[in-house]
């Protein structure tokens, strides 16, 4: 009789199974992204590209304006409720309390790396694991090709080993686009860049990595909070399951990156198939280290990116904001099952786990109707 009742229910319960339809279609949701290949965005296109966000039930409509810098205006017009933003933008809207909140770090040491000509390294005898004060020490002289905002960063790591830069070396600035010009026709020794510069020197023009700040060899600059995931407030609100979600997907992102590098790679590429293959692959060894462990936000990690706010621009103050209020690490406390739903904000299920809600309710009401059939059944034949 048991037996029996199994079979009938799982003939039944597989029947209701395959019916088209009992799948819940994806949460669209649009995301502003600065620019649509930065691979300081490394854990978001992982994310992307190994369907992460898709297992939670959200499907991405990326937002990419012309040039970056429209991210600002773009954000302020509500083009989107959530974004990637670098520390200079978040840090101008939490200035100008625009409603937003940081939910995810997506990188925690500085990307930009110091890479020196090879027959530089070579002439000078450098070592690229000496103690890093010999490292920079052994620039005495050099021309340095550096961006018209990292400058302040520069000069950072060399204070970090008590150094002044401005008297060990020679900054040449060049605009990120024509970094790589200049290393190649002579008019600097080294380049202090990121991706996709650095990448390209050292691959295709025979550099040689010196100071590797993605590994977090200048301790000032580890360690920190600088791309970050945003979502507007009042979307935070109405829609907190699908930002839990969200966030809960870049946790699994970030842990591919540091468990598995080459399928880390391959999402990358699905994310964004124009890459080359060769420069990311170099990319995705350099910057596994500058990808957190968790993406926990905090902030205290605000004060460090303006500390570090570029040169080329002016910082805005932060002076009388409750800084609080636009930093929501509860939202990975809560992807992460480290928090009760009592203890949160009032919400509901996050999307995937609605699914798998209603998908047990389905379950067990098929289950009741099982039984019910075959014990008629049953009674019938009895009679």
């Amino acid at each position: 009789m048991l037996a029996y009742l199994r079979a009938e229910i799982t003939v039944l319960v597989t029947s209701m199974a395959q019916t088209p339809g009992s799948t819940s279609p994806p949460i669209h949701v649009r995301v502003l992204v600065p620019d649509g290949d930065n691979l300081q965005y490394l854990a978001f296109w992982v994310t992307e590209g190994a369907g992460y966000f898709a297992d939670e039930g959200v499907a991405l409509e990326l937002v990419i304006p012309e040039l970056p810098a429209q991210a600002i205006a773009k954000m302020l017009a509500g083009e989107a409720p959530i974004a990637v933003l670098p520390p200079p933008v978040y840090l101008q809207l939490i200035a100008d309390k625009y409603p937003l909140e940081l939910v995810a770090n997506l990188l925690q040491n500085d990307p930009i790396d110091l890479v020196v000509l090879r027959s530089v390294f070579d002439e000078r005898k450098m070592s690229a694991t000496a103690p890093l004060r010999d490292r920079l020490l052994s620039l005495k002289g050099l021309r340095i090709g550096v961006a018209p905002g990292p400058p302040v960063r520069l000069r950072a790591l060399f204070a970090s080993e008590g150094l002044d830069a401005d008297t060990v070396i020679q900054m040449v600035v060049r605009h990120g686009k024509d970094q790589n010009a200049a290393f190649a026709h002579g008019e600097c020794d080294a380049l202090y860049a990121h991706t996709p510069f650095v990448e390209t020197a050292l691959d295709d023009q025979d550099a040689v990595l010196l100071v590797n700040q993605s590994a977090g060899d200048a301790p000032p600059l580890a360690m920190r909070q600088i791309h970050t995931l945003v979502a507007r407030r009042d979307f935070l609100e109405a829609q907190r399951p699908v930002v839990v979600s969200m966030v809960r997907a870049l946790a699994r992102g970030e842990k591919l990156v540091h468990a598995d590098p080459a399928a880390a790679e391959e999402a990358v590429m699905r994310a964004i198939p124009s890459l080359d293959r060769h420069h990311l692959h170099t990319l995705v060894g350099l910057y596994q280290p500058a990808v957190p462990e968790t993406p926990r936000v905090s902030t205290e990690g605000l004060a460090p990116a303006l500390a570090l706010f570029p040169t080329s621009r002016t910082a805005p103050s932060l002076d009388g904001i409750v800084l609080g209020d636009f930093v929501a690490p509860g939202v990975l406390d809560e992807a992460t099952g480290k928090v009760t739903v009592s203890q949160t904000r009032p919400t509901v299920p996050h999307v995937a786990s609605a699914a798998r809600l209603e998908g047990a309710i389905a379950l067990g009401a098929a289950l009741v109707f099982a039984l019910g059939l075959v014990l008629w059944r049953r009674s019938r034949r009895v009679a």
